[in-house]
């Protein structure tokens, strides 16, 4: 009973965590153009502030996996926290674009410490049953940062302004650093004789696990596709062609929760039906809702599209690193911290994707520009083998 508490606890820990960690990135999603005003710059230049946070994410990803591994997952994740405390007050009270820039890069670094090591943890210490549904509860609160995240900044900007926002996640950091220090154990994994500049040896795995790439090809797409479709779709509900309010766009992204929640059910669905099957079923669903949103007016049937989207790309990203842990055959760190790497490179993506995309006047065939990359997405996943080690 003792352990399941102990399961229990330690996964709603992980849960909260990944939503208070990854909302900075989705804070800043927008305050776009609240920053373009403030500083006086266009929207283009004030949107670097999150492709320049998602870079420096995902390139520290890759890296986290083995200094975590030197000096201790729960510690790595602590560090990333307490700088994320620093970085989160020393922005709240800047007034220069240019030093936002930079801390943002620096927040980037900070907050790359939790996903990947969160991941390899709960791979490491979970049992094989409870750890696709732990993962799932992970890349959960991921996408429901994405929406928690970009009300709550809305909120606050509305009554306050852009730097309260900043002053709230320190708090909020500083909060989930005391719940991890005092709840979560130090992972069994740990070999202090590592030397960092070993990480570059790793990529001689990929020789016998090339398999993975089609595993990373996956998560490329599904957080370009995420955040794309929410861009798309926020600017559609408000438009001449659908004629909704800007509170009606906050509450259709709210009813996107009842997908990501749904997703929790992964673990159990992949256990019956299979990691892949669950996959290409995901992709299905988000790339047929995908094409449904550019052919509808109605607001309650968009939102019912919006829902089942999210709920297969919720659907996907659990399963997918899961797989990503099934197919190689050593090295589940590494190769995990290369696809949160490769799942967090379309945050950045994403806002360049919408420059390119958004000039073009037709809501459909923006949608449908969103679903070809998910097709892309379901062809690859039609090439994964279904059991484990299957091809190399």
């Amino acid at each position: 009973m003792e352990t399941s508490m102990n399961y229990n606890r330690m996964t709603t820990i992980f849960f909260i965590s990944g939503i208070i960690v990854m909302a900075s990135l989705y804070t800043a999603l927008p305050l776009t153009s609240v920053f373009a005003k403030d500083f006086g710059i266009s929207n283009a230049v004030a949107s670097l502030n999150g492709v320049i946070f998602s870079i420096t994410y995902s390139l520290s990803c890759l890296f986290y996996g083995t200094i975590s591994e030197k000096f201790g997952r729960i510690r790595t994740i602590l560090f990333g926290l307490i700088g994320l405390v620093i970085i989160c007050l020393l922005i709240g009270f800047i007034h220069s674009f240019t030093l936002l820039i930079i801390l943002r890069a620096i927040q980037g670094i900070c907050a790359a410490a939790f996903s990947p090591v969160s991941i390899t943890y709960v791979t490491e210490t979970y049992s094989p049953v409870k750890r696709v549904t732990a993962i799932s509860f992970i890349s959960t609160s991921f996408m429901l940062s994405g929406v928690i995240g970009q009300n709550l900044s809305e909120i606050v900007v509305r009554y306050s302004n852009w730097h309260m926002v900043y002053f709230i996640l320190t708090l909020l950091y500083i909060f989930i650093a005391v719940l991890i220090y005092k709840y979560i154990p130090e992972s069994p994994v740990k070999n202090p004789q590592l030397k960092l500049v070993g990480f570059f040896k790793n990529f001689k795995d990929f020789k016998d696990n090339k398999i993975v790439i089609l595993c990373y090809l996956i998560s490329l797409s599904l957080l370009t596709m995420f955040i794309s479709m929410y861009t798309i779709f926020n600017h559609y509900i408000t438009s001449d062609i659908v004629g909704g309010s800007e509170a009606t766009a906050i509450n259709a992204k709210l009813f996107g929760i009842i997908g990501m929640l749904l997703s929790l059910l992964a673990g159990r669905i992949s256990d019956r039906t299979g990691v892949k099957h669950v996959i290409v079923g995901a992709l299905i669903v988000s790339i047929v809702s995908l094409i449904l949103m550019g052919f509808t007016t109605n607001v309650i049937l968009l939102v019912i599209w919006s829902v089942l989207f999210v709920g297969g790309i919720a659907f996907a990203i659990p399963s997918t690193i899961s797989k990503v842990g099934m197919v190689v055959n050593r090295n589940q760190g590494f190769f995990l911290s290369v696809n949160t790497f490769i799942l967090f490179l379309g945050t950045a993506i994403a806002p360049l994707l919408m420059i390119l995309i958004q000039p073009l006047s037709n809501f459909t065939l923006q949608f449908i520009i969103i679903a070809v990359i998910g097709i892309i997405a379901l062809i690859v996943a039609l090439l994964l083998p279904r059991r484990k080690n299957v091809i190399r």
